[in-house]
């Protein structure tokens, strides 16, 4: 069962907190006084908004106060009591505050919009990025933690892609706040296109866990409240090859364009994984002379997705392929199939592109006729 948890830094002017305020059943609350100031240094890294305002306090007195629950389920209602105490417990009071495990800082006047009545997974982490030169850039989450969930940390080659790997790790957090469960050392699971792994950073030793956190997460939380909960490494598979471990570089770039493509036409969609199949007729080697059509999946495997040649005398029989095998004959291939059911591409003898979107909401055809 995981353990939820949350901290907050709180700095203020001198006054202190109200110690009267709703404690949620069930979770263990720690409220103190700092007995020595214990400020971000200069190399300490703050995300959001308001850092700069942080870092032009001069606090006069400091407190921490933490939650800590054992939640087997959704995580929403915990996070929702954390936010009436925390407003309760600092209602009327000056100052300033760090979400500890997220390294944000936000004024306590507006702490109702910092911790926001509806959770969503980006409210509950930050992503940090270091430039590594000619070695690409290194990602990695603070605040995962909060999930019982290990952080997470990866490398890409190109700083262009940054956005998609922001992106990513909301996706992941929605999942494990949804689902209520967490990744292990040497789980799998599907990224659009391709596949990802998690390997736990100290491998398979188990620990200790403490030192992988930035050091003021570790400077503000006590060892006897805050174990620590440790990294996981992500790297990639290349499609059709789970042996081999690459950064996230392809995978990244694969999702930039595909969802690109989705933001371009205005639509919505998500891609099937390389390991599922289509029914392919004639011979496919690149996007020319081709129709493609995406239908409603007949099965678990089946990715919906339907190519026909369109290449005078290829008049090949009906077969399945599958979309890895698909995208080796024609790479550009893999930027469309996060395109919805219903959605039609014809592409001419040179290329040209025509996308028909009529079926998309409403699908009245039969998708075999189209490919007769």
């Amino acid at each position: 069962m995981p353990k939820l948890c949350s901290f907050f830094a709180i700095y203020t002017d001198g006054a202190g907190l109200h110690e009267s305020f709703p404690s949620p059943a069930g979770t263990d609350v720690f409220l103190g006084e700092m007995g020595t100031l214990l400020l971000p240094g200069p190399q300490d890294e703050l995300f959001g908004p308001h850092v700069t305002i942080f870092n032009r306090m001069k606090p006069r007195r400091g407190f921490l106060l933490g939650f800590q629950r054992k939640v087997k389920g959704r995580a929403e209602p915990f996070f929702s009591q954390v936010r009436e105490a925390v407003l309760a417990a600092t209602a009327g009071v000056k100052g300033m505050a760090i979400d500890v495990l997220r390294l944000w800082p936000f004024p306590l006047e507006t702490a109702a919009d910092a911790l926001p009545e509806h959770m969503l997974a980006e409210d509950l982490f930050s992503v940090g990025f270091t430039d590594m030169g000619e070695h690409g850039v290194r990602a990695e989450t603070i605040g995962l933690s909060k999930l019982g969930q290990r952080e997470i940390t990866f490398e890409f080659v190109d700083p262009t892609l940054m956005e998609e790997a922001a992106l990513m790790c909301g996706h992941l957090a929605d999942w494990l706040l949804e689902h209520g469960r967490r990744l292990e050392h040497g789980q799998a699971m599907s990224f659009g296109f391709d596949r990802i792994s998690f390997y736990a950073a100290e491998g398979d030793a188990g620990g200790p866990f403490r030192g992988w956190h930035p050091p003021l997460v570790q400077k503000l939380l006590p060892p006897e409240i805050f174990d620590g909960v440790g990294v996981l490494e992500v790297r990639a598979s290349p499609p059709g090859n789970h042996d081999h471990l690459e950064d996230l570089s392809v995978p990244l770039r694969r999702s930039m364009e595909q969802r690109m493509l989705l933001e371009e036409l205005d639509l919505t969609g998500d891609s099937p994984h390389a390991t599922s199949t289509a029914q392919v007729k004639g011979f496919v080697s690149e996007l020319k002379s081709l129709v493609a059509v995406r239908d409603e999946s007949h099965s678990s495997r089946d990715s919906g997705w339907r190519f026909r040649s369109t290449v005078e005398g290829d008049s090949g029989e009906m077969g399945v392929m599958s979309l890895v095998d698909l995208a080796r004959r024609a790479p550009e291939l893999v930027r469309f199939l996060a395109l919805p059911h219903g959605v039609k591409i014809t592409w001419n003898g040179d290329g040209r592109l025509e996308l028909d979107r009529s079926r998309v909401e409403l699908d009245d055809d039969d998708p075999d006729d189209l490919l007769s």
